[in-house]
């Protein structure tokens, strides 16, 4: 908590959320880039009267969490790569006429004790870039999540870590804990000659994680965010905003899933993505029912555009 106290200290207050000028540009479209702990993700989009408007997505898998756990920091060649990717869409969100353009990093970040030296890489070509408390990541993964309305339970499950948030009024409560796709998938997958017994050590210990986070029943609907993977390698293709999985039919593939035969499972974890599907559909299915929820929502919108509804937000009205 100190060292992201300190990392947070650097960086003006100026540039720790959109600022005004920015805002009252926010009906013309803002460059967002959203650095996670896999991936960095370039969104374009605008937010406007409850609406919001994504223009395009850019990605690109850095994988700074590996690097940080590898090296205890994030390593030289890797701040040579985000020095490199941040450039990229810097110019890339000028050819699309987007401004203003603005950064956030999330988990890596701030656990690396290098963190604000991708904050200054990001200063020097002139990009707004702040690395943002768990608090402050829960904030955003609930505005993509509801668009700013009141009264959502979201789930945000990112690469490393995972969000619950839920709000009421001006009443935001959160829990973060340290079970994202990646570290799920290492943890009880991979080492895991059973799918079945890796599926229900998953399931015992996000129940553990929901009980201490009581205020995300009762809400007008359970939100996924980043469950994409989950929807496009597991299920059928269909348009994923708006989708809605009732619990029975995750609990059905679940099931068929890690019921398979040795041989067959085996088949499917060669699937592509499969180590990005699986840990989220066993998180889609086991904090659904903790939860209380009968179905699960889906959005196409990332946390980053978190930051583009933010901006949205607080436009003045004219």
């Amino acid at each position: 908590m100190t060292r992201v106290l300190r990392l947070a200290a650097l960086v003006p207050l100026a540039i720790l959320s959109v600022t005004a000028d920015a805002a009252i540009q926010a009906r013309m479209p803002i460059c967002a880039i959203d650095m996670g702990s896999n991936s960095f993700r370039r969104i374009v989009g605008s937010f406007d009267k409850g609406r919001y408007a994504q223009r395009s997505i850019e990605k690109r898998t850095l994988g700074v969490g590996d690097d940080v756990t590898r090296h205890g920091r994030i390593s030289d060649a890797k701040l040579a790569e985000i020095d490199e990717a941040l450039s990229a869409f810097k110019t890339s969100c000028e050819k699309d006429g987007a401004a203003p353009v603005v950064a956030i990093g999330t988990s890596a970040f701030r656990e690396a004790p290098n963190g604000a030296r991708v904050v200054a890489i990001a200063a020097k070509l002139g990009i707004p870039m702040e690395i943002a408390t768990e608090k402050r990541e829960s904030e955003l993964a609930y505005l993509a999540g509801s668009l700013g309305q009141d009264g959502h339970a979201v789930i945000d499950n990112g690469s490393r870590s995972i969000e619950l948030v839920a709000r009421n009024g001006s009443a935001t409560r959160y829990v973060v804990f340290n079970l994202g796709y990646r570290v799920a998938y290492e943890t009880f997958f991979a080492p895991a000659a059973d799918p079945e017994a890796a599926a229900q050590a998953f399931r015992d210990r996000l129940r553990q994680e929901a009980l201490k986070a009581p205020f995300m029943k009762g809400k007008k609907k359970l939100v996924g965010v980043e469950f994409g993977e989950m929807a496009d390698v597991l299920f059928e293709p269909a348009a994923l905003e708006g989708r809605v999985f009732t619990l029975q039919a995750l609990k059905h593939r679940l099931h068929q899933i890690t019921s398979s035969r040795a041989n067959e499972f085996q088949v499917l974890e060669k699937t592509k993505d499969l180590d990005r599907a699986l840990p989220r559909l066993v998180v889609a299915v086991a904090l659904t029912e903790a939860f209380g929820y009968s179905q699960l929502e889906l959005t196409e919108r990332e946390t980053g555009a978190g930051l583009i509804i933010e901006a949205g937000m607080k436009t003045p009205r004219q």
